[in-house]
C-alpha cells in the first residue's frame, strides 16, 4: 500500500505540475481557469462551533480563488450553524492543491471532504482513499432524489458512489450570433456534424474575414472525445490501459487534425502563435469579437458573453458524420468526496447533501461551481438568472437530448496522456509534425503512460 501511495502521489504531483479548471490543461485555451484559481491563496480558518460527532472538525479542502472560497465557507458556516458540526477550511491554488493532497495522501492525512474531479479521482478510488457514499444515499444522510441520473452518473465508480456532482458542464461551440446574422450564414445547428462545422468556418471567412478560434489547440481531448463517442467507442479501453476506439476512428482522427491544419493555413483559424499567447480569456479572439467560433465549457459562457458585451450563443460540439451514437455528455464541473481520514463520514454525507439541497446554500454559491444538480435548485436559481445565465441553464436543458451517460473515470495516469496529445497537436498546427505523426506518437506514448 505503501508502495501504491508513493506512486499515486508523484502521479498526482506530475499531473499537477502539466494541469490547468473543471478541465484543465496547460494550454492558452485553458490559461484563464489555471489563472483564477491561482488567484487563490493557501489558507486554512479555525472554527470553534461545536465539533463532529467524533470530537474532531472536519478539514474541507479545494482549489479556486478568493470569491469561491467566500462563498464555499459561508455555505459550510451555514450548514455547521444548523447542525453543530465544526469545520476548518484549505484552499489553494489548483497546482498547489494537487501537490498537497498527494503528500496529505502518504502521510494518512487527508482532510475529510475533498474536491475532485473525472480524470483525478480513480487513482484515489483504487488507493482506497476515497468512501463510497451509496450507504449514506441509502440512509438518507446524503440526498439525490432531486437530482437527474445525468447529473450525478459521473460520480459512479465500478459499484459505488464516490463524488458528487457540485455543478453541471458540457463543451461547447460557441458563436458570435450577430456576426452570423450580419453575413447571412446559417448558425450553427444542434447536432451538427465535423463537415458542417469545417464548412461554416470557411463560409464565415469567405463572406466577413473573420476568422474561427483554432478549437484543436488548447483542449484538443475535448474536441476528439464527443466524436470518438458518437461511434460508440470511447477514449480509453475499460481497463484503462489502453485506448477504446478502432482504427477506423484513429484514420477520423488524424483526418479531424489535418483539417485543422489546413485551416490554419488557409487563414480560416486564428494563428496558433497568436492564440497561445493569450494571457487569460479576456483575450481570447471569441471574446474580443474577432473570432466567430470558438470553444470551452459551458460555465465560461457568461464571462464570456460579458467581457466585451458580446451576443454570443452556444451549440453542440460537432461529431463524426454519419454519427451512430450521441457523442456529448453532461461533465460534472467538480465533485465533493468524503475520505477515509474523515472522522464522521455521516456528518460530511450531511454537509454535502446541503451543498445539493438547501436554497440558502445555494443562493450563496450562485451557480460558483456551474449550474446545480438538484432539479428544484436549478429551477429556483434560473428564476433569478440575468438573460445570459438562463441562456446557460437553457442550453443544459436542450443538450441532454444530444447526450448520453458519461464513461468510466480515467485512468489516474490520464492527464499525462493528454498533455502528450496537446504537445503534439501544437507540433502539427505549426506544421513541425504531420497529424499522422501526431496521433501515433501520442498513441505509443499513451500506451507507455497507461500500462505502468
Amino acid at each position: 500500500m505503501k508502495k501504491q501511495l508513493s506512486l499515486l502521489m508523484a502521479a498526482a504531483i506530475a499531473a499537477a505540475a502539466m494541469s490547468g479548471c473543471s478541465g484543465s490543461e496547460n494550454t492558452a485555451a485553458t490559461t484563464a481557469a489555471k489563472t483564477e484559481a491561482a488567484n487563490g491563496q493557501a489558507t486554512q480558518e479555525e472554527k470553534t462551533e461545536a465539533p463532529a460527532a467524533s470530537g474532531e472538525s472536519i478539514r474541507v479542502a479545494w482549489w479556486g480563488n478568493q470569491k469561491r472560497a467566500d462563498a464555499t465557507i459561508a455555505a459550510f458556516d451555514a450548514f455547521a450553524k444548523e447542525s453543530g458540526v465544526n469545520f476548518t477550511y484549505e484552499y489553494n491554488s489548483y497546482d498547489a492543491y494537487w501537490e498537497t493532497l498527494a503528500t496529505q495522501s502518504v502521510g494518512n492525512n487527508l482532510p475529510g471532504i475533498v474536491q475532485q474531479v473525472t480524470d483525478q479521482y480513480a487513482g484515489y478510488i483504487n488507493n482506497g482513499l476515497l468512501l463510497d457514499l451509496t450507504p449514506y444515499v441509502e440512509s438518507g444522510a446524503l440526498d439525490l432524489s432531486d437530482c437527474d441520473e445525468a447529473y450525478i452518473s459521473g460520480g459512479n465508480y465500478k459499484d459505488g458512489l464516490y463524488g458528487v456532482s457540485l455543478g453541471t458542464n458540457v463543451m461547447t461551440i460557441m458563436y458570435n450570433a450577430d456576426l452570423f446574422e450580419a453575413a447571412g450564414v446559417e448558425p450553427p445547428k444542434m447536432g451538427w456534424t465535423w463537415s458542417d462545422f469545417v464548412q461554416t468556418a470557411r463560409d464565415i471567412y469567405a463572406k466577413t474575414g473573420v476568422q474561427t478560434e483554432n478549437i484543436a489547440l488548447g483542449m484538443p481531448r475535448y474536441l476528439l472525445e464527443p466524436m470518438i463517442r458518437s461511434k460508440g467507442q470511447s477514449l480509453y479501453s475499460e481497463d484503462g490501459k489502453g485506448f477504446g476506439f478502432d482504427d477506423e476512428t484513429k484514420a477520423q482522427i488524424v483526418q479531424v487534425l489535418q483539417d485543422c491544419y489546413d485551416l490554419t493555413q488557409e487563414g480560416v483559424f486564428v494563428d496558433p502563435g497568436d492564440q497561445l499567447l493569450w494571457k487569460d480569456n479576456s483575450e481570447r479572439a471569441l471574446c474580443t469579437g474577432e473570432a466567430a467560433m470558438g470553444q470551452n465549457w459551458s460555465s465560461q459562457f457568461s464571462n464570456f458573453s460579458g467581457y466585451y458585451n458580446q451576443n454570443l450563443e452556444m451549440t453542440t460540439q460537432p461529431l463524426f458524420d454519419g454519427a451512430t451514437e450521441k457523442g456529448m455528455y453532461l461533465r460534472p464541473a467538480q465533485f465533493f468526496s468524503v475520505t477515509k481520514d474523515c472522522p464522521d463520514p455521516e456528518a460530511a454525507a450531511k454537509a454535502i447533501s446541503f451543498f445539493i439541497n438547501d436554497k440558502g446554500a445555494n443562493e450563496i454559491l450562485n451557480g460558483e461551481r456551474g449550474i446545480p444538480a438538484a432539479k428544484t435548485i436549478r429551477e429556483e436559481l434560473k428564476g433569478k438568472a440575468s438573460d445570459t445565465e438562463k441562456k446557460v441553464y437553457d442550453f443544459l436543458d436542450a443538450v441532454v437530448d444530444y447526450c448520453r451517460d458519461a464513461d468510466p473515470a480515467e485512468p489516474s495516469t490520464s492527464r499525462q496522456c493528454v498533455e502528450v496529445l496537446n504537445n503534439n497537436v501544437e507540433e502539427v498546427m505549426y506544421g513541425q509534425m504531420t497529424a499522422q505523426e501526431c496521433v501515433d506518437s501520442w498513441m505509443e506514448q499513451s500506451l507507455a503512460i497507461l500500462a505502468k
